[in-house]
Formats: structure tokens, sequence, C-alpha cells
């Protein structure tokens, strides 16, 4: 989508015309898209892309997660290896490899575990993108913790729990 489309698409789901996106305004948007997300799902969207604490999108930040839900849905296509609009474990790993994590097995069967919840051993597009946001989410968090990106952090009680929370 170009800028001038993005930008009448924004202005289109903005109901009540306040300039910034909330969760319902948000939820209905995807929904047009065929992204059935509930509340609390698209809730953690918004909160992994807005920058001003408010709950709420603004355009640039409407426009930065469409370009990274574009990007997962293009991920998501890429590496669906036999067009079962499905991603199996393998293909996952192979996807996030691809997105630059370099996750151990355990950890992606964490992952799989909590973002399959059927069990089914495969991610759906919409199991897939709240797996990414899930990690966008832990990136955030853990950089906050490492300013100087050496890829390990200490925290006491405290500090796990502020992080925890803000992992969603």
């Amino acid at each position: 989508m170009t800028m001038p489309n993005i930008q009448q698409w924004f202005a289109s789901i903005d109901i009540d015309r306040s300039g910034e996106l909330d969760v319902n305004e948000l939820q209905r948007a995807l929904s047009l898209g065929n992204l059935n997300f509930g509340v609390s799902d698209v809730d953690q969207m918004i909160r992994a892309f807005d920058t001003r604490g408010r709950r709420r999108l603004s355009f640039q930040e409407f426009q930065r997660l469409h370009e990274f839900l574009v990007n997962i849905q293009s991920s998501f296509e890429y590496f669906d290896a036999d067009r079962s609009r499905t991603l199996q474990v393998n293909e996952v790993q192979q996807a996030l490899r691809h997105a630059g994590f370099q996750l151990d097995n355990p950890v992606l069967a964490a992952m799989m575990s909590r973002h399959d919840p059927d069990n089914s051993g495969t991610l759906t597009l919409d199991e897939y993108i709240r797996m990414c946001l899930f990690l966008q989410s832990c990136v955030r968090t853990f950089t906050a913790f490492d300013p100087q990106r050496t890829g390990q952090i200490r925290l006491d009680f405290n500090q796990w729990v502020y992080a925890a929370s803000h992992v969603a």
C-alpha cells in the first residue's frame, strides 16, 4: 500500500476522528483484512507500536504496525513451503532465523507451545503474528535492560516482575 492509500485507510478507520486508533478501531480494521484478533491481542499490537504510552496509535505508529504485519505475512507465505497455510516447527524455525532470532530448540518448543493453542504442531498466520509480536515485545523489554547491547542482563526480582509485565 502506498503512503496516500495508508493515510486514506487510517482516516477511514479512525471512526472518532481523533487522529489516533484505539483498540476497537484497530480491531475492526484488522478484521477487514481477514486478521481476526481478540481485544487483548489487538491491545498487545498497540502496546508494541505505541511509542507515547497512550495505548492508541498515531498515523506514524499505525504505519509501522502495517509494515510489520505486511512483512510477517510475506515471511509466513515464503516459509510455508508446502502451501498448507500453516507453518510447521521447522518452517517456523527457518522464518525466525531469517528474522534474526537464533532460538535454542527448548525455547522454540516453549514458543510453539505458547502460540499453538490447539496443539496442532503448526501455526496459522494469526498464531505466527502473535508469536512475532511476543518476540518483538521480548526484544524491546530485554533491550531496556541491556543498554550496552551485550546480549546478557541481570535482574533482581522487582526488575524481573517489571520486565515480565511488559512482555505480552
